[in-house]
């Protein structure tokens, strides 16, 4: 029996009517109708696939070449390359996990506004970010040339065929789809610019800024470090009734870096017909009090006065910002090649570096002065900065510190510099002063140096952590022509730089240059404001010590029957004991040398028993120990560059052994100095303006502390202090604080007693001997501001004359807009320049003024008819906090 079999036709009948109502019919099977339609849907894909990769090579070229206005394939199934502009709030590109709910959120705000579809751009950000820099600078020529039109002349009304929309984002208020006139030669940030608009993206912007807002973020991040710019689109969006997120700040900071990099642009423009550009001219004649030389001034040595120092709050980790290639080009900064020309500078030198180990009693005291050691696991490319200032505080160069502490090739980068721009007769102060001198004499400056002779002292205030002989080497107190200059300008620069590193510690390389140099470029225009007050209140106290002073020392000499001579030969034979007694031994290398690469166990590896008996292992051990120490002895022969060795009859050798028979006292001594020194640090740091609630806080436990630790530390010292011969007086706790004063820790290591009854170990005379060489530097002072008084009213005139004649040659040429900047340059500078003058007819009103007045000089006339009267100035609180400093400094131990 047959089953029955189920079957299907495997062939249709099909009619296909055409556009031109013609029937075709014709016969097919399933399997060829299915082929036919995978072979149309295949070519479907591919043409499709061909028409994104040739909208993606054409988005692509027109980003390099920085013209895409007239590519459109954001809708259309192509890809969007404007950088982010995106609806009406200017949000741009997200991740596509988050466009759905982005999407629904403008479509609640704005629901009139359509929505567009958008793909995602599958360029890395480094490239988007490469080929965005590269349209926004070729458009930059074009730019700076809008921006001082709408600036000088107003934004320009003209007649047009193409018309594009923005979204604008201002101040106070958020205009959707503003129309904006665009030619037919120009880009669309060109035109946005000529009604005083900046887009967000170079080539089709669809968010704008307003230039007024980013003027006024502008000034206000010169002025206040800490506002972000985060912080500045939140106060936008809250203005403008917009919800912030996240990455809304992205627009605003593309903008701002084209608004700055305009800026750049003018200003240098400005500089050049000036003749002020160039990294030489933060050294050749920023500071026009330091550089500005008058004919037949008198000669001043130092010529100049310069500080330098390093700091570790601007740091940066390392890795942050990688999508961003840029690269910023500061005055400010010392290139880095210029810098690696002295890495091996001191490691090249092995005798060098062992005597650099002599001086580390001074160094260690700074752990800004150390690096960072090579094992340790370092997160950060820049680990700060090292800069160089005049006196006056402007900033003259900057290196950067990479994956280092601050190490002696940067002081030298700065040091070549110097040497390079200003000449002979340079004086520079650092915090490690005596320990720079001569790392620069050892190195490859050393002759240039010599020949030109450069001077590095230590800084007042950080001095007082060195030893008394450093002290009476390298103190400024004790250096001719110094004046009454601390050289601690750079400190000043750092309380006011550490405000940035919040804000640069995760930035960009190209965005942490940025900001260091938009804060030092205000820093210099505020210290340029206040030049004429510095020399006002330096005058003013100079006079005043000299007023306070002379008289004392006058009735302590007829006193005591001296002069001014008994006073230098008291310097000099305290200079020359500490030299040739406590100076020479504790700095001898043995007292304080480890040898690292030697332990207990390590050394020879014959075994220690050479034979059976106790007696063969006993000498076998003793030799093995002898052996080892003549190795470790050895090495530090090695190290030191050691060839004689000392015999009992040397003078080191009995030197040193006499040290030996009070180390412990000794110690025990040093240890109450360190405590008084720290305890005196705290105390004025607590006084000082600025300082934080928190900061205090700590400050005043620190203090409470230290003072137990100064007890404890004075019981060891009075238990120690008859032991010794000839025994040492016990001391109390107010005695010991008034030794912060007095200096007498120094000379109480001394096993010759008897030195404390030479007259400059007398109490009395060590204070009167100091306020003397108080009166010298500030008779010094008064003869270096009087050149200074004399160069800075000399630029006054030369200043705005230069200006007006660069504003002509601007405008002789055709450039009128750069000629109607540099007009406005010479108003902001009349202005400050007229406050110059008053205070320079202060100055010339002071009673004790010696210096020359301007020719046809008028004194003022008061409410009584009288003229040259000196009027005090109690507003003035900058001159109060000088004075409260001046009281701190003499409260702390004695120079």
């Amino acid at each position: 029996m047959k089953s029955k079999r189920w079957t299907t036709s495997n062939r249709v009948r099909m009619s296909v009517l055409s556009s031109s109502l013609s029937l075709t019919t014709s016969t097919a099977s399933i399997s060829q109708i299915r082929r036919a339609r995978l072979v149309r849907e295949k070519q479907q894909e591919e043409a499709q696939a061909n028409t994104r990769s040739m909208r993606a090579r054409l988005a692509e070229a027109c980003m390099e070449i920085g013209d895409t206005d007239d590519l459109d394939c954001g809708s259309n199934g192509g890809l969007d390359y404007s950088d982010g502009d995106r609806g009406t709030i200017g949000l741009p590109p997200l991740d596509e996990d988050n466009d759905d709910e982005l999407d629904d959120e403008l479509d609640d705000a704005h629901p009139v506004q359509p929505r567009s579809h958008r793909r995602h751009d599958t360029r890395p950000r480094a490239q988007r970010n490469r080929h965005a820099h590269q349209a926004w600078q070729a458009q930059l020529p074009t730019l700076v040339d809008r921006y001082l039109a709408w600036k000088h002349n107003g934004p320009e009304e003209l007649a047009g065929d193409h018309v594009f929309h923005v979204d604008v984002i201002g101040v106070f208020q958020y205009e959707r789809h503003v129309n904006v006139i665009q030619k037919a030669d120009e880009s669309a940030n060109a035109a946005l610019l000529r009604v005083g608009l900046l887009g967000c993206s170079p080539s089709q912007p669809r968010i704008a800024i307003r230039l007024e807002c980013l003027e006024l973020y502008h000034q206000i991040r010169r002025r206040q470090l800490s506002f972000s710019l985060q912080a500045m689109m939140k106060v936008l969006c809250a203005l403008q009734n917009i919800t912030y997120s996240h990455h809304l700040h992205a627009q605003l900071s593309a903008a701002f870096d084209v608004y700055l990099n305009i800026l750049r642009s003018v200003h240098t423009l400005l500089k050049q017909a000036l003749g002020r550009d160039g990294p030489a001219w933060k050294l050749r004649g920023a500071c026009p009090a330091c550089a500005f030389e008058q004919p037949d001034e008198p000669p001043l040595s130092p010529a100049r006065l310069h500080s330098m120092d390093g700091n570790q709050s601007a740091k940066r980790l390392d890795g942050s910002g990688s999508a961003d290639s840029r690269l910023f080009h500061s005055d400010y900064f010392i290139p880095h090649t210029e810098v690696e020309r002295f890495k091996d500078e001191v490691r090249d030198r092995p005798g060098e570096a062992a005597r650099e180990k002599r001086f580390t009693t001074c160094t260690d005291n700074w752990t800004a002065a150390k690096a960072i050691e090579e094992n340790q696991i370092q997160v950060f490319e820049q680990t700060g900065i090292f800069v160089m200032a005049c006196r006056h505080g402007f900033v003259e160069c900057i290196a950067e510190m990479k994956r280092s502490g601050e190490l002696a090739k940067y002081g030298l980068a700065a040091v070549s510099r110097l040497l390079d721009v200003c000449g002979e007769d340079q004086a520079v102060g650092h915090d490690v002063g005596c320990a720079s001198k001569k790392t620069i004499a050892s190195s490859s400056l050393g002759n240039e140096v010599q020949e030109k002779r450069l001077k590095v002292v230590v800084n007042a205030f950080h001095g007082f952590a060195h030893n008394r002989l450093c002290q009476l080497e390298n103190h400024p107190l004790y250096q001719v022509g110094f004046g009454n200059e601390d050289l601690e300008t750079c400190e000043h620069i750092f309380s006011s730089s550490n405000n940035t590193a919040p804000l640069i510690r995760h930035a960009s390389e190209f965005h942490w240059k940025q900001f260091l140099d938009l804060h030092f470029s205000q820093w210099d225009s505020d210290k340029y404001l206040e030049l004429s007050r510095f020399l006002y209140n330096n005058y003013k106290q100079a006079l005043y010590i000299i007023q306070t002073h002379l008289a004392e020392l006058e009735r302590f000499k007829r006193s005591k029957d001296i002069t001014d001579d008994d006073f230098e030969s008291w310097h000099r034979e305290e200079l020359e004991y500490l030299k040739a007694t406590y100076g020479s031994v504790t700095q001898v290398p043995y007292l304080t040398y480890t040898p690292a690469e030697f332990t207990s166990t390590a050394g020879l590896n014959e075994s220690a028993r050479q034979g059976t008996n106790a007696i063969n292992a006993e000498y076998a051990s003793a030799l093995r120990k002898y052996q080892l120490q003549l190795n470790v002895v050895a090495n530090f022969e090695r190290q030191h560059n050691i060839t004689d060795r000392w015999t009992p009859l040397h003078r080191e050798y009995i030197n040193a052994r006499e040290y030996t028979k009070h180390r412990a006292f000794i110690r025990a001594v040093e240890e109450l100095e360190g405590l008084v020194v720290q305890r005196m640090f705290e105390l004025s740091k607590a006084n000082l303006a600025k300082t934080g609630y928190k900061m205090r806080k700590h400050i005043s436990k620190a203090i409470s502390r230290r003072s137990a630790a100064i007890r404890a530390a004075l019981e060891r010292y009075n238990k120690l202090a008859p032991r010794q011969c000839p025994p040492r007086p016990k001391l109390d706790y107010a005695e010991v604080i008034g030794y912060s004063l007095l200096g007498e820790f120094s000379l109480l290591k001394h096993s010759h007693y008897e030195i404390l009854e030479k007259p400059w170990a007398l109490p009395d005379n060590r204070e009167m001997m100091m306020k003397y060489y108080k009166l010298q530097r500030s008779q010094e002072e008064i003869t270096r501001l009087n050149v200074e008084i004399r160069r800075l009213q000399a630029w006054l005139d030369f200043d705005g004359e230069r200006m007006k004649v660069a504003a002509q040659g601007f405008r002789d040429s055709g450039s009128s807009e750069l000629a109607f900047e540099m007009e406005s340059m010479y108003a902001e500078r009349v202005r400050v320049n007229d406050f110059h003058r008053a205070q320079l007819q202060k100055i010339y009103e002071m009673p004790g003024y010696t210096g020359c007045r301007p020719i046809g000089y008028q004194p003022r006339v008061t409410g009584d008819g009288t003229g040259d009267e000196y009027e005090e100035d109690d507003s003035d609180d900058d001159d109060g906090e000088a004075f409260r400093l001046g009281d701190t400094l003499d409260r702390v131990p004695q120079y």
